[in-house]
């Protein structure tokens, strides 16, 4: 009778679950809207979605420790309501097997939780930046977020922002750090082709900020069948900036990008090579859907 209660009770919850997501389904299809023309690329897009996928991948973290957690619990009552009373053995057993399944279960959701703090961070560091670099936009120049890197089979990277004006074309690469207690904890020293942080030297961000804008030169020069020339920023929102040397990527702070990429030695481009050059990123960078 108990088992039959169970598959009843059972069988009723998923009518009920299936139901609703159906009347949920059929709501959303006959919405339109008056609108269907993709959006631009807003700052921090992949890394948006990444934290979408990252939340739901900690939910299923949480219900299968809160499954693991209380499963000897499940197991005692079901155990309890059909009268039987097992050996001592097999609660030790049980009880082990879900403390196992407890701490896989809690390390698995560890990850997920700081992986998810990394994205997060670097997350506010492009919208940071992206939104200093929108001012530029007030002198004439273009700005674009998140441009995606997609010509290599099963690779996709992004450019964080291409700023496009009177001084030339310059791929930016945001690098977002978390800085440290004490003395010189918040300051970065700019070496030959290297950053000195306060835990070590780095060169993998300036390599990539290379890497980027040389990918733009070649692509922008391809599609526009000119050579096109691409400058290189790296920028480090929240960080003070001591420069010791000029490296080929110019290194700026999140609050100084505004004010010094305009004085920035590029190549010359007029506004018709400006709106021309902008047209050609803006049909690669207007994907996002509703």
């Amino acid at each position: 009778m108990f088992i039959w209660a169970i598959f009843l009770e059972t069988a009723f919850l998923l009518a009920l679950a299936g139901t609703v997501l159906g009347l949920i389904h059929w709501k959303n299809r006959k919405k339109r809207l008056p609108f269907t023309q993709k959006i631009l690329r807003p700052p921090g897009e992949s890394l948006r979605v990444r934290l979408v996928e990252l939340d739901e991948k900690m939910n299923d973290r949480l219900i299968q420790l809160f499954l693991a957690a209380y499963s000897p619990l499940i197991m005692a009552g079901l155990v309890a309501l059909q009268g039987v009373r097992p050996g001592i053995g097999v609660w030790i057993t049980i009880a082990v097997i879900a403390a196992i399944a407890s701490i896989c279960s809690a390390h698995r959701l560890w990850k997920v939780i700081n992986l998810r703090r990394r994205i997060r961070l670097g997350f506010e560091g492009e919208r940071h930046v992206g939104e200093a670099l929108n001012q530029l936009m007030l002198a004439g120049y273009r700005v674009f977020h998140d441009f995606l890197i997609t010509d290599k089979p099963r690779l996709i990277r992004n450019i964080d922002h291409i700023v496009i004006g009177p001084n030339g074309v310059f791929a930016v690469e945001t690098k977002t750090r978390r800085k440290v207690k004490g003395e010189g904890g918040a300051k970065v020293t700019v070496l030959d082709n290297v950053l000195q942080y306060p835990w070590g030297l780095d060169q993998r961000d300036l390599a990539q900020a290379q890497e980027d804008s040389a990918w733009l030169a070649e692509w922008l020069s391809k599609m526009s069948n000119e050579p096109v020339k691409v400058g290189s920023i790296l920028a480090l929102p929240g960080w003070f900036i001591d420069r010791r040397s000029k490296p080929a990527v110019t290194v700026l702070s999140g609050s100084e990008v505004a004010a010094n990429v305009p004085k920035l030695n590029g190549t010359a481009t007029d506004d018709s090579e400006i709106w021309r050059l902008a047209a050609i990123i803006e049909d690669r960078n207007r994907s996002v859907e509703y």
